[in-house]
């Protein structure tokens, strides 16, 4: 984790800048020098001091901030969001009142080093803080409708909040929007769970049960996820309530002013193998009214435009089949690698849930024959097509992950290459 610290210590210094920061014990280096009195207001003035040593203790057990997270503060901010929002508003449609839930945050358990990381998050990487709070909402929607008690609401509004302080310690370029990452990018923003694991585990009252669903909410119950490919029951209930909520968070937050609650509708149809079906059945209560909006920015989706999706989808599906199906008859050591073999079952998963939601994956194109003139039926299935590419994408991200794990074993790796550079195009096109 000391790697990260840099990033993180930045914004400590930034924050400093415009609030009281002040050190409450001493700060030394691990070697025992003594970096920074008891009772000195820190700012972007010390940060070359701090970045260039490993401290003891850690920069959060030392510092105080005026005017930080409070549970009062984080329930009154859940509070506006539930307000506010539409998406939220729908929630709070389904529940009998929305006490037990904002008195969720005031119960969680929140030390005073947490809570200023929390502090930092909130005024230094705001896009953080606000979707952990959204992400705790979503995830103590769930435990209500699965009738959990209330001590393990204050269990899941800690795991919600506390989630992604591990992407503190991650430059946050890597972590911007449409940023493309390379395998050692990759790599660091995959470790954001452990990071977070690792900062938990210091606290028992937030050690093992906040800290391990924590660590698992990247997590899948068919093992896609990340960072141990852990499988069903090897993911703690908590754990499967918090990664559903981390996904539908993300997802709100890219295309809800966009799609509304279909593109929400479409993704939890196909992914019912990743996430826990009874939570996600919660979650379709919420969807019935309101038409599928398509991609297109001007309200309109194109017959044309779908069709050319579905035939560079359908090419991933052939040009991955053709290859593994020649080596399966020539080089049968190539299929039995272990990335082949991965590879071969993530395909595999996603055309058994496009089947399961009524899509051929041979016969996509032929789907958009007829129906040129129904735009609730093209918007629907542009939408199927997008969460298609993202799940495709998303693949191409873990085999670059894998692909250093596995390196001391190349057979099969001109097969999974070959089919990334072809895939490539037809997915970011």
């Amino acid at each position: 984790m000391e790697r990260y610290d840099e990033h993180y210590l930045n914004s400590v210094t930034a924050l400093g800048d415009t609030h009281e920061v002040v050190t409450h014990q001493a700060v030394f280096a691990r070697n025992g020098i003594k970096l920074i009195d008891k009772g000195v207001r820190i700012n972007s003035a010390f940060r070359e001091r701090l970045v260039q040593h490993k401290l003891m203790p850690p920069i959060d057990d030392c510092l105080s901030v005026a005017n930080g997270v409070t549970h009062v503060g984080l329930r009154d901010r859940a509070r506006a969001i539930l307000d506010a929002e539409p998406r939220f508003q729908l929630m709070c449609s389904a529940l009998p009142g929305t006490e037990r839930l904002l008195n969720a945050f005031y119960a969680m358990p929140l030390n005073a080093p947490l809570a200023f990381k929390l502090t930092v998050a909130r005024e230094q990487r705001p896009e953080i803080f606000e979707h952990s709070v959204q992400t705790a909402l979503i995830a103590l929607y769930l435990a209500i409708k699965s009738r959990l008690s209330d001590r393990d609401l204050a269990t899941v509004a800690a795991a919600g909040m506390l989630h992604d302080i591990g992407e503190l310690h991650i430059d946050a370029e890597l972590l911007r929007s449409g940023r493309r990452l390379d395998a050692a990018e990759l790599r660091h923003v995959y470790a954001h769970p452990m990071t977070a694991y690792l900062i938990l585990q210091e606290y028992p009252p937030f050690h093992p049960e906040i800290s391990s669903a924590v660590f698992e909410h990247h997590e899948r119950l068919d093992g896609s996820g990340y960072p141990r490919g852990l499988k069903g029951e090897e993911i703690g209930p908590i754990g499967q309530i918090l990664m559903l909520a981390e996904a539908v968070t993300t997802l709100f937050e890219k295309s809800w002013r966009t799609h509304g609650a279909s593109r929400l509708s479409v993704m939890l149809k196909m992914n019912r193998r990743k996430f826990n079906r009874e939570l996600i059945d919660h979650l379709v209560g919420l969807m019935h009214g309101g038409e599928p909006r398509g991609l297109d920015s001007h309200g309109e989706v194109s017959a044309e435009v779908v069709v050319a999706q579905l035939d560079q989808l359908a090419e991933v599906f052939r040009n991955w089949h053709g290859a593994y199906q020649g080596c399966a008859v020539d080089t049968p050591q190539v299929v039995e690698a272990p990335l082949v073999a991965f590879v071969e079952q993530r395909i595999t998963g996603l055309e058994r849930a496009l089947l399961e939601t009524g899509f051929h994956p041979d016969e996509l194109a032929a789907l958009a024959a007829g129906i040129e003139d129904d735009a609730v039926a093209l918007a629907e299935m542009q939408l199927m097509v997008r969460e298609s590419r993202w799940q495709v994408s998303d693949l191409m991200n873990e085999v670059g992950r894998r692909w250093t794990e596995l390196k001391a074993d190349d057979t099969g790796r001109v097969l999974v290459e070959t089919w990334l550079k072809r895939t490539g195009p037809l997915i970011n096109s």
